[in-house]
């Protein structure tokens, strides 16, 4: 009978990390939230709509550094 060595399953222990598709409408839809929270300041419509995709796609000046 001949002996062979079991093979172990090596598995990864950080949890695989998926990007989700951020839409046009996630960052208008965070846009406005932004927009409300500054009690409906009168702040850049644009200023908005970049802080939303900066914090929604997740990059920004530091992505340079």
């Amino acid at each position: 009978m001949i002996k062979t060595k079991k093979r172990r399953e090596v598995r990864n222990s950080k949890p695989v990390e998926t990007k989700r598709i951020v839409t046009e409408e996630d960052i208008r839809r965070r846009a406005y939230e932004i927009y409300l929270e500054n009690g409906d300041a009168p702040f850049d419509e644009m200023d908005n709509w970049l802080c939303a995709e900066i914090e929604l796609r997740g990059y920004g000046w530091q992505d340079n550094l």
